[in-house]
């Protein structure tokens, strides 16, 4: 019996120790989260993040080994769990055009309702190879579901594929610059469609559909746990057939 509660009690203080370790984790990806969304990655130091996040500078190095890797943490806590939830609705869907107006509307739509995040990428923007791995596969696998199926136009798809990034920041940047009365994300992906080949009329058509909800990142994980290994490993949703252009959705 004596043994029974020595070892509940034990396994209750590794319990609270690792909750407390994940929540100071959890406290310096989010002080240096907002600490680079207003200066950008280069110009915060240790220092600065461990004070945010109200941590010594000793403590920092219990979670990571130096600041690259805490920017690293932050990219995958604000962006790539974005991406992950995104890949989650837009899994099923047969319409690529839909797929690209999805997406784009909920990467705006995000710099709208949390402009932290908004200036976060931003300020990253090109100069960080951890943000490009994490959004350009993404839009370069999506384009080319487009036009595999015919639904796009796109002569040169790597080339397309860095227009749709950096055409993303520099609306999220306008945005944030302006007085933000208007949330710009259905225009957004309009212009997204028209550039890449659709017309105005099948592009506003697309975006005048529902836009589908994120689900949390968990539930997120749990469908794309789901996916076929093959899935996985191309990071490739399965090729369509052309279609003529006189048949393609509106």
């Amino acid at each position: 019996m004596k043994s029974d509660i020595a070892q509940a009690r034990t396994g209750s203080e590794v319990d609270r120790r690792a909750r407390r370790q994940a929540a100071n984790r959890q406290r310096l990806i989010d002080a240096a989260h907002i600490l680079m969304a207003e200066l950008g990655a280069e110009s915060v130091s240790i220092e600065a993040i461990t004070k945010r996040a109200d941590l010594g500078v000793g403590t920092f190095y219990n979670y990571f080994n130096s600041r690259d890797d805490l920017v690293d943490a932050v990219i995958d806590d604000a962006v790539e769990s974005l991406g992950t939830r995104m890949d989650a609705v837009t899994k099923h869907m047969d319409d690529p055009a839909e797929v690209v107006a999805v997406s784009v509307r909920h990467l705006m739509g995000t710099a709208v309702s949390d402009p932290v995040w908004g200036w976060l990428v931003v300020r990253l923007g090109l100069a960080h190879s951890k943000l490009i791995a994490t959004m350009v596969p993404r839009a370069t696998r999506d384009l080319k579901l487009g036009m595999d199926s015919g639904r796009f136009n796109i002569p040169y798809l790597e080339m397309a594929a860095d227009i749709v990034f950096g055409a993303l920041l520099s609306a999220i940047h306008t945005y944030l610059k302006s007085d933000r009365s208007r949330d710009p994300s259905v225009l957004l992906a309009e212009y997204y469609l028209r550039m890449l080949g659709m017309s105005p009329k099948q592009s506003a058509a697309v975006c005048a559909r529902p836009l589908p909800r994120l689900p949390d990142l968990e539930e997120a994980r749990r469908i794309g746990a789901r996916e076929s290994p093959a899935e996985k490993d191309s990071c490739n949703r399965p090729p369509k057939r052309r279609t003529p252009r006189s048949r393609q959705k509106q």
